[in-house]
């Protein structure tokens, strides 16, 4: 586009102006509806709980009635046609009013998603705070499988209890890699330096409720679509340690000196840890994609282009809300098709080596703490679950394990460590920031023994 559409008569504009308003607020709401129907299928919380049926035994990982199908067909059609009959719409509008209309969208989408992640975490955390425990559900006879099969078995699992986390996680990623792309509001933001950076960052994070593996290629892109490393590595640390949801479990689920320890050293891992490992590595300017990193090992260049998901939008035309939903949706099929394999790998290696955690209950001595502490540096773990781990080895008496791991656990995992390193091509800083997490959790564990 160069300028704008030739402006036709007034009431022909008038008439323009309200079919694409009409287009774009059907589209919306059928998105509404999508979200909703597919959020009370996770958390089954609209309905009468006996007008539901579920699957996943003992813990269900799918509710649903007749009208939960129906529904969602008839939002999916509606979806459908309405973006056809948005983008036939936007032929009538000038440029300006399609940046708008494409900002309002963008706004709304990201608002959408982030209030939708919130009644998924909410409700969950209603009901974890009303049990009393937080922990990793069943959703089949997974301890039944043959012992050499079960790490993949807790991979199967595990996906099928995070399956609509990890959808809303996937959209509101490629979301934001979109916006920071075409926004220059939100690049600017996250290109700022210094100690605000790591304020910024961190703050941004407050309402994504990702765990580790999530924040890690998330925070990637970001760098790469232009946020400093200072405010992209805040980010990657606080949306685990940090976001809202785990606060509020933490000061529900734990006693008052551990959920003090959760809240305080989160701040310190997430703004002064991150500052301190920007400071130790000096400034670096942003990476091309396509430069040869003289730091860069093989291994990371590789890494790195499986997860550059910002090229596929830079070179893109993003003026209209119909350009905006079809990159989105295109960034989001890329981001999905990568990290849900990833999850999978990862969650078996988790499902391998917990049960080497889980032997250290034989003692609560500096000893265990420093192992605790490397496994729980180099482990994924599903946001919340250091929660429930915590409180399990705290009635143990394993109160030391219990500090160290709430820290360690949920702030970094060796997958976030290698992807955000791919993205820097530098392997100082995942290195450096492990060492900081480690050092705190240790220190964090000692004080607690």
């Amino acid at each position: 586009m160069s300028g704008a559409f030739p402006r036709q008569p007034s009431a022909v504009v008038q008439r323009s102006l309200m079919e694409f308003g009409l287009a774009l607020a059907a589209f919306f709401g059928s998105v509404l509806l999508i979200l909703a129907t597919v959020v009370d299928m996770r958390r089954a919380f609209l309905l009468d709980p006996t007008s539901y049926q579920k699957l996943g035994s003992p813990s269900a990982f799918l509710y649903y009635t007749p009208w939960h199908f129906g529904v969602l067909v008839l939002a999916l059609l509606v979806s459908w046609l309405t973006f056809r009959l948005l983008r036939a719409a936007e032929t009538g509008l000038t440029v300006t009013e399609l940046r708008r209309a494409r900002t309002v969208l963008a706004v709304l989408l990201m608002s959408a998603l982030i209030i939708d992640l919130f009644v998924y975490r909410i409700v969950q955390a209603e009901r974890v705070a009303a049990a009393g425990q937080a922990g990793i559900a069943k959703t089949f006879a997974v301890d039944a499988l043959p012992s050499w099969l079960r790490p993949f078995g807790e991979a199967i699992n595990f996906l099928l209890v995070v399956w609509h986390a990890t959808i809303l996680g996937i959209l509101l990623g490629a979301l934001f890699v979109v916006l920071l792309c075409t926004s220059q509001k939100l690049k600017r933001l996250l290109s700022l330096t210094g100690l605000r950076a790591h304020f910024a960052g961190s703050v941004s994070a407050l309402a994504f409720p990702f765990c580790s593996c999530c924040a890690g290629p998330i925070g990637a892109s970001l760098y790469r679509g232009g946020a400093s490393l200072n405010a992209s590595l805040a980010f990657v640390v606080a949306a685990p340690l940090l976001n809202v949801t785990t606060l509020f479990l933490a000061a529900t689920l734990l006693p008052t000196d551990f959920a003090l320890l959760r809240i305080g050293g989160g701040v310190l891992l997430a703004v002064f840890g991150t500052w301190l490992v920007t400071v130790a590595v000096g400034r670096r300017p942003p990476v091309v994609v396509g430069e040869t990193g003289y730091r860069g090992l093989r291994w990371l260049e590789s890494l790195m282009h499986l997860f550059s998901f910002e090229r596929y939008v830079q070179q893109r035309r993003i003026e209209t809300p119909s350009e905006l939903v079809s990159a989105w949706l295109a960034m989001a099929w890329i981001i999905g098709r990568i990290a849900v394999p990833m999850l999978l790998i990862a969650a078996t290696v988790v499902g391998w080596a917990v049960p080497i955690l889980t032997a250290l209950g034989g003692g609560n001595t500096p000893a265990t703490v420093l192992f605790a502490v490397l496994v729980g540096v180099l482990l994924m773990v599903p946001t919340w679950t250091e929660l429930g781990i915590a409180a399990s080895l705290i009635q143990q008496g394993l109160t030391g394990l219990a500090a160290a791991l709430l820290l360690a656990l949920p702030a970094v995992s060796l997958p976030s460590l290698l992807i955000y390193g791919a993205a820097l091509r530098d392997w100082r800083v995942p290195a450096l920031m492990a060492v900081v997490v480690a050092a705190v959790s240790v220190v964090a564990g000692l004080l607690l023994l």
